[in-house]
């Protein structure tokens, strides 16, 4: 009896191993795979070309896909790198600072806070000549301003440094301009156009208007 149970078992093993060869007969190529056997074939074990090695090929895809990624990525940050190299923050052409302003003896509000250009303070024209006593005039095509007191006639123009007093010719060093709605003129060219004395006090930032 047990001469016959070792008979079954050595040749079921025997018909195992007859299998597998069967199956996986022939060697592979680089690619891990090979074509079927024509024995496997009539046994319904595979059909033609196939690989034993699918590992290989799934991890390759894996790679070049995560190199893909990785291309990508990167050549999307030096896009992105490139466009904000190009990024420029706007010149303004001047400098905003606080300074206060007194006239014959009274400190007069700015309705804008002034700036300098050109080391040129420049101060709301509206405070300016209100406060001289001067009279306004604006010419709205030719962006002209004329400033009247007494016999003194004063015309500015705005983003242009040519200026008048009476009928003389002026160049001024920095050019009216409009912030935020407010017309910007040099504040001591307004004040000595009118004969008023300027003092600046650098420490304190502070320009004192004196008017005949």
């Amino acid at each position: 009896m047990k001469k016959i149970v070792a008979l079954v078992v050595s040749l079921a093993l025997l018909l195992s191993v007859q299998t597998a060869a069967l199956a996986h007969s022939g060697r592979t190529d680089a690619n891990g795979g090979h074509n079927c056997s024509e024995k496997s074939k009539q046994k319904g074990l595979c059909t033609g070309y196939h690989y034993h090695n699918s590992g290989t090929t799934n991890s390759g895809s894996k790679s070049t896909s995560t190199k893909s990624s990785s291309t990508s990525t990167t050549k999307s940050a030096s896009t992105k790198s490139s466009t904000n190299s190009k990024k420029t923050t706007p010149n303004k052409g001047y400098t905003t600072v606080d300074i206060t302003l007194i006239v014959n003896s009274s400190i007069v509000p700015l309705d804008q806070k002034a700036v300098i250009v050109n080391g040129t303070v420049l101060i709301p024209l509206k405070n300016m000549f209100d406060a001289l006593g001067a009279t306004l005039e604006w010419d709205q095509s030719t962006k002209k301003i004329t400033a009247y007191k007494g016999n003194t006639t004063v015309e500015l123009t705005v983003d242009s440094t040519a200026a008048r007093k009476q009928d003389k010719a002026l160049t001024l060093q920095a050019k009216p301009i409009v912030i935020n709605g407010y017309t910007m003129v040099p504040a001591r060219f307004a004040a000595e156009s009118f004969d008023a004395v300027v003092e600046w006090d650098s420490q304190s930032s502070t320009i004192t208007i004196t008017t005949p």
